[in-house]
């Protein structure tokens, strides 16, 4: 293990250096790099949409300290839309105006800073697919409880269980509640996370391998979602969830994954978050993302890393069996 960790904190430090000497770019290396713009938890959004008029490449290129003269020229802006643009953004406080000097006010996150935090999530991640192993007795008990456990083993559930449930769609709103303990950033009258993160695309993954659920079809009575790391182009079809097989938790089932499974797991969770907490300030700061937004913001992005890794750490251990494409469909109850 101290091999291991060693071997860490080099390639730590040679990330580090690489990042510091790749911190200058042009303009028109960020136009021909993929960002994405990724709006974290709950229904209630932006009013300004940045994925338009290259909002999001001009947010990137204040984070590089690109002038503002270089910008406007790659973009073809007139000094008008510029004046526009920035009124609009800081309306909606997703930059800010100090002086002379603008600054993006949501997480940039640039490929050095996205292989440093999937680094930097590592230990974590290990102690938690510790943790999940040693409740898996209890985890499976649960599922044993289940109606659906009586048309489908526990191991074919796996990934929606040991990731979806106890770690991601429903635990965030506990790690929201009592980690971060605060409100979402107000922002023109509505309060969200929002980030602008950079894809390597070297894999048919949504960047760095990330696991996420999405809603597809909801009603009065029910809903469908989609959980997986495959929600990309290179996966055509992947929302049609007509045609795909749709796992269905009815009321019964809906109350074990939303209530009873993760409340299991939540303290140990919890208890691992906050020992670590020092180490996640501290990486907040080592990255300059105390220059951009609240640790908060930073850390519900972060904890995306984190999850991930753990759900990676379980599928090598052969504790989680991925479902096939990678993607779990599934339809629970709503208003139970």
């Amino acid at each position: 293990m101290k091999t291991v960790n060693i071997l860490m904190t080099v390639l730590a430090v040679m990330i580090l250096a690489s990042c510091s000497a790749n911190n200058k770019r042009t303009i028109d290396d960020i136009l021909d790099s993929p960002f994405r713009v990724y709006q974290i938890s709950g229904f209630d959004g932006p009013k300004l949409d940045i994925n338009k008029d290259s909002l999001a490449q001009f947010l990137v290129s204040l984070h590089y300290d690109i002038p503002l003269s270089d910008i406007e020229h790659e973009l073809n802006w007139s000094s008008e839309i510029t004046e526009k643009n920035i009124d609009a953004l800081i309306e909606n406080r997703l930059l800010e105006k100090e002086g002379n000097e603008l600054k993006p006010a949501l997480g940039i996150f640039t490929l050095e800073r996205g292989k440093l935090m999937e680094l930097k999530a590592r230990n974590v991640a290990n102690e938690i697919a510790d943790s999940i192993y040693s409740r898996l007795p209890e985890i499976k008990a649960i599922h044993d409880e289940a109606h659906i456990s009586q048309r489908h083993d526990f191991r074919e559930l796996s990934l929606f269980y040991l990731s979806n449930v106890v770690l991601d769609n429903f635990q965030i709103e506990r790690v929201e509640g009592e980690f971060i303990n605060q409100q979402r950033p107000l922002r023109n009258g509505s309060r969200y996370y929002l980030g602008i993160v950079e894809d390597d695309l070297t894999a048919d993954t949504e960047p760095y391998g990330m696991y996420g659920n999405m809603g597809l079809h909801w009603s009065d009575s029910t809903g469908i979602s989609v959980f997986g790391n495959r929600r990309t182009s290179s996966n055509p079809g992947w929302d049609n969830y007509e045609e795909k097989y749709i796992h269905v938790f009815d009321e019964h089932d809906t109350e074990l994954i939303t209530q009873t499974m993760p409340d299991l797991f939540f303290p140990t969770l919890l208890d691992i978050l906050n020992r670590n907490r020092p180490d996640f300030e501290a990486a907040y700061q080592e990255l300059n993302f105390d220059k951009e937004i609240s640790f908060e913001e930073f850390f519900i992005f972060w904890y995306h890393w984190i999850y991930t890794e753990a759900t990676d750490v379980l599928i090598e251990r052969d504790i989680i069996q991925k479902p096939q494409n990678d993607m779990f469909y599934y339809q629970r109850a709503v208003n139970f």
